[in-house]
């Protein structure tokens, strides 16, 4: 109802306030989750960072986990007692990173919509884990051959089946390399000839505890990881 003169109700002003702020809120929704779905595709598609870009990251996070174990964690075998939280801290951390890569790479290939992306994912994981090899961090090459190898991912015979001969073959390489046969014997075998200086190892492979030893005092991070 309008009051003398034209002027409009009280009541009259109240709802076309609220629906504008009605049509106002709607608007900054729709803006808010365009913007949201935008800034997923671009920073959580896992195809838009290199390899060489993942490796880097990743040895980045295992370095300094690695390097804070101490000795007495591994003397003592501390992360197979009930109490590994205070008796191998770090060693119960470097598992965990461990874990975390590896469940990492079987979430991103299992979220691939179709057979195409699942593949390029898959393909972009085991040139990932050429890159860690290349950098000696053999501890994130296990995680991720691990991933690649369990078995959500490696029933996946269609994925499988397009992947480029190149990349087949560099997994193949790796699955050799990591492979559990005498105790890690290739893997030794081949620290030993690559005459390393430094690297991250698989704690699961180390027959000694010198053989750790060495390991955690000579391990530097690669001053091109730095920057």
């Amino acid at each position: 109802m309008d009051v003398p003169n034209g002027q409009p109700s009280v009541s009259a002003l109240t709802t076309t306030a609220s629906e504008r702020s009605s049509s106002s809120e709607s608007l900054s929704e729709k803006g808010s989750a365009e913007l949201k779905k935008s800034f997923d595709a671009v920073v959580f598609d896992v195809l838009k960072v290199t390899p060489e870009e993942y490796a880097g990251q990743i040895t980045l996070m295992d370095a300094p986990v690695f390097r804070a174990i101490q000795p007495e964690e591994l003397s003592s075998c501390g992360w197979n007692k009930k109490e590994k939280h205070s008796s191998a801290p770090n060693v119960v951390a470097f598992t965990r990173r461990f874990n975390q890569v590896s469940f990492w790479v079987v979430r991103e290939i299992l979220h691939a919509q179709t057979l195409k992306i699942r593949a390029e994912v898959l393909s972009h994981y085991i040139r990932t884990a050429k890159k860690l090899c290349d950098m000696n961090n053999l501890h994130a090459v296990m995680a991720v051959v691990s991933g690649l190898q369990s078995a959500p991912i490696f029933r996946l015979t269609k994925t499988w089946a397009v992947l480029s001969r190149k990349d087949k073959a560099t997994f193949e390489r790796l699955e050799y390399l990591m492979s559990k046969e005498d105790n890690y014997k290739r893997l030794r075998d081949y620290i030993s000839s690559q005459s390393m200086t430094s690297c991250i190892p698989y704690l699961g492979k180390q027959k000694s505890l010198s053989e750790l030893c060495s390991a955690l005092v000579s391990y530097h991070i690669p001053q091109a990881q730095r920057d």
